[in-house]
């Protein structure tokens, strides 16, 4: 299942959905909320929230949901009766770091599915108007690829979330290897990590998400379902 928190017509969700579908053997079912629904975290509607058939921007099919993210999950398991291996949220404009993270609703639709035992992987890039959705979706397609064999024995933890965020490069160069990174307990005063000059080579080893985009590296960080 992929869904979002920009809305069904937004474009990352287009361009995630599109790369899923082309591996092998993969079927996705869209089910995203109808209109943006960014930084409503895991909220849901009491009594379960209307849904629709609609379509992405490109015109593939989906299911759109009058609600928040965690709506869309709940409407995806609890009215479509989908038994997804997988439920995959983005590619949100803006990236979801450190504490912001319990804020995204990208991030929460994510959360609600492995509160309810699905895996769950969020993905999000940069806000601009170029926001890096390919170097996104790709990493989102090698993420499933690598894990399919877990996925498919259900032996991939639901406990966490993983989520990727993906540098804006707009200051300098390109997006660097993604390393696996602890989430930021906060961002420091000064620091700008959603504009990345990704040629700078940074003064130290990235410590966090924070400091892994200020790199110029994508970030995969495992983020607790239950807030701290």
């Amino acid at each position: 299942v992929v869904t979002n928190d920009d809305g069904i017509d937004a474009p990352g969700i287009d361009a995630l959905a599109t790369a899923l579908a082309a591996l092998d053997g993969v079927e996705v079912s869209i089910v995203a909320p109808a209109t943006n629904q960014s930084g409503t975290s895991d909220k849901s509607t009491v009594g379960g929230a209307p849904h629709r058939s609609s379509a992405t921007r490109s015109g593939t099919a989906g299911t759109a949901v009058d609600g928040f993210p965690a709506d869309a999950v709940n409407v995806a398991l609890d009215e479509l009766h989908l038994t997804p291996d997988l439920v995959v949220s983005g590619i949100n404009r803006g990236q979801n770091l450190g504490p912001v993270a319990y804020v995204s609703g990208t991030v929460g639709a994510a959360r609600t599915a492995a509160r309810r035992g699905i895996p769950a992987l969020a993905v999000s890039a940069g806000t601009g108007e170029d926001a890096d959705y390919a170097s996104a979706a790709k990493l989102a397609v090698a993420w499933v690829v690598e894990h399919r064999a877990a996925l498919l024995s259900d032996t991939v933890a639901t406990d966490t979330v993983t989520s990727i965020n993906v540098p804006d490069c707009s200051l300098g160069g390109s997006v660097k290897a993604i390393l696996e990174v602890p989430l930021a307990t906060g961002v420091a005063e000064g620091v700008d990590p959603y504009h990345s000059d990704c040629a700078a080579e940074p003064p130290a080893p990235p410590t966090d998400d924070v400091t892994a985009l200020v790199a110029g590296h994508a970030a995969e960080t495992l983020v607790p379902v239950e807030q701290p």
